[in-house]
């Protein structure tokens, strides 16, 4: 078994197709708006309160990589994605910690249960439906600290360090019917293919980070704000349908702002009333 020590200080790009396409993201009315989460009364309807100490610099070390089966494999080559399917534990925090309090969107845009999440989402899309609602983009490092909680777990589900495609919408195989880059815009053909393949928000209940956020990773990448500003001052976290790193800590830096693909999408954050 070979063992490779991951520091993500610096994350590449896995993908890098860029397209001008925007689309206008439907705003829920308020009566549509997640109804199934209680909590404290610093967040809005349908979001959950995220507070405790994040770790800006973390050494995660992974024991045994996998393919997209499951199966053990060699580690990933320079400048390419990979897979751990194991992670030693625990993480270990390498900095001083950095107090965070913030509300997050349960589910992925537009927050409503039971409902697949929007694709063809640019981050500049995002940041204007999030806006519609009074609440924000989420930067990087409040999405990392929400889907890995305080114990800086890789994984948003089961004990956070042991890979399972069966707990969210991740590594599944191509079908042949499937061409990606036949997927050119919102609404064609192989975009509403695509879109059969997301799963509705929160119906893989397994799949929830330790602060209550459902579908982290895997489902649709989701649009950040990247604090460095570079390259870009967007990014996506959380890897699509069939699967890259689908962990809380790596970002794709590769997509400018007014990328969006079928695989693209996100989720709002808002600063708590109290």
């Amino acid at each position: 078994m070979k063992r490779s020590i991951v520091l993500f200080a610096l994350i590449g790009a896995s993908c890098t197709k860029e397209s001008p396409t925007q689309t206008q993201a439907v705003v829920p009315r308020a009566e549509e708006a997640s109804a199934s989460v209680t909590g404290p009364t610093a967040c809005p309807q349908g979001m959950v309160l995220v507070e405790g100490e994040y770790c800006p610099n973390v050494e995660q070390v992974c024991l045994s990589w996998v393919d997209a089966t499951g199966a053990i494999t060699d580690p990933p080559g320079p400048g390419f994605t990979g897979r751990c399917g194991e992670w030693r534990f625990p993480s270990k925090c390498l900095s001083a910690t950095i107090h965070k309090r913030l509300c997050v969107d349960v589910y992925e845009y537009p927050n409503v249960k039971g409902q697949r999440p929007q694709s063809w989402m640019t981050w500049e899309s995002l940041k204007v439906a999030c806006e519609g609602q009074k609440k924000r983009l989420c930067t990087r490092s409040e999405w990392t600290f929400s889907c890995e909680g305080p114990d800086m777990k890789p994984y948003p589900y089961g004990d956070g360090y042991h890979r399972d495609r069966s707990a969210c919408n991740f590594d599944n195989p191509v079908p042949k019917d499937v061409d990606v880059f036949k997927s050119r815009a919102p609404g064609d053909a192989m975009s509403k293919r695509l879109d059969a393949m997301l799963v509705p928000a929160g119906s893989m209940e397994r799949c929830v980070s330790p602060f209550g956020v459902h579908d982290m990773v895997g489902n649709i990448d989701e649009s950040v704000v990247n604090e460095t500003g570079h390259p870009y001052k967007s990014g996506l976290m959380s890897g699509h349908v069939f699967g890259v790193r689908n962990a809380c800590r790596p970002m794709t830096e590769a997509h400018g702002p007014t990328f969006g693909w079928y695989e693209t999408g996100g989720r709002c954050c808002a600063d708590p009333s109290q």
